[in-house]
């Protein structure tokens, strides 16, 4: 209890207190008043529009088949609450202590909640036998930056100190996609989760915001898709996550700038072939790995030491959210791609990260 008190001023501290800014800052300016007043209204109309699509699945299409096990909440964010997946040995009695996964959902840090990645944390507890408790945490623009970083450590920390759910504290592992895959590189860096965190498996996450949207849409691995949401919504979600005069290269905010030391030991990049993310994505395994980053182009896949890179070919970026697709040919073909990263994936926990 004493750790998420900490944790609760620390947050106080860090919105309160000027930016700190780093040697070679690149700092988020001021918006003009007429991309502000656009963007907050673009942004408020993708919250509300998956709001409504999220409350018309639950009340009209319910699905019993990826309910969590049981839903709680902790006293350090009494508002937040988390899904606990446990796997069929467990909801028998068993009180073998098994391996943590910690699932963090994506949405651009500003919408949706952990109910979106209800089909892939049941999926992923019966398929690894883990336990998979999927974290909610505060939106922007009402909270920006660094809140959505701390509700995951304090939250996640609660859960790790859970002595009602039989973990293996020596085998936890956190992952999410896109801005839940950056919030898992970003809150196992605070001192309340340092040493905790075993691994982390990132799925298509934006690791470095010192570059806009538009460059990265300019430079981007894989040209032959002419379009992309992230190019068209990105500066809107830029602005409303970061906030003016931070400094961007700040490694809470773009863990691309951490050390190892900063990060878990085991870390999985995950992109996507035609995301415009893909590049900062590969850049930061590369660094990690010790691998000289290519001029251009990219491998598809490889370990080195602790560090394991996979690109999902042929995809774009959200390419695991079964999140109003429609069926179809192009959707097998995208669940095969799914299925062969997640088993990549899963054999790199359980041959690699789990029995050093």
């Amino acid at each position: 209890m004493k750790a998420h008190t900490q944790l609760d001023e620390q947050a106080e501290a860090w919105l309160s207190a000027p930016p700190v800014l780093s040697e070679t800052p690149i700092v988020a300016e001021l918006e003009s008043i007429s991309l502000r007043i656009q963007y907050f209204f673009l942004v408020w109309a993708v919250k509300i529009a998956i709001t409504l699509q999220l409350a018309y699945l639950r009340i009209f299409k319910p699905t019993s088949e990826t309910q969590p096990t049981f839903v709680k909440t902790y006293s350090c964010r009494p508002k937040l609450p988390v899904r606990v997946f446990l796997p069929k040995s467990h909801r028998e009695g068993s009180k073998t202590a098994l391996p943590l996964y910690i699932d963090i959902h994506g949405g651009g840090f500003v919408t949706c909640d952990a109910s979106i990645d209800d089909p892939f944390c049941k999926s992923w507890c019966e398929r690894t036998g883990m336990v998979v408790v999927s974290l909610n945490y505060r939106k922007a623009p009402v909270h920006q930056f660094p809140v959505p970083t701390l509700d995951i450590a304090a939250i996640a920390r609660a859960v790790i100190d859970d002595e009602t759910l039989d973990i293996d504290k020596s085998r936890v592992v956190m992952g999410g996609f896109s801005a839940g895959g950056s919030l898992a590189l970003t809150s196992c860096q605070l001192p309340e989760l340092q040493g905790l965190i075993r691994a982390a498996v990132s799925y298509y996450p934006p690791v470095d915001w010192s570059h806009p949207p538009p460059v990265k849409w300019a430079h981007r691995l894989c040209t032959e898709k002419k379009t992309e949401s992230l190019n068209t919504v990105g500066p809107a979600l830029n602005w409303a996550y970061v906030p003016t005069n931070q400094d961007r290269t700040e490694k809470l905010l773009s863990p691309t700038y951490a050390t190892k030391q900063e990060l878990p030991k085991w870390v999985c990049m995950i992109a996507a072939q035609h995301d415009m993310l893909c590049r900062e994505a590969r850049n930061m395994i590369y660094s990690l790995a010790d691998k000289e980053v290519p001029e251009s182009g990219w491998e598809q896949g490889w370990e080195r030491g602790t560090y394991k890179w996979l690109l999902a070919e042929g995809v774009r970026h959200g390419f695991t959210d079964e999140f109003g697709r429609k069926q179809g040919r192009s959707q097998d073909a995208r669940r095969q791609v799914c299925e062969a990263v997640y088993a990549s994936v899963h054999d790199w926990l359980e041959t690699k990260v789990f029995v050093e």
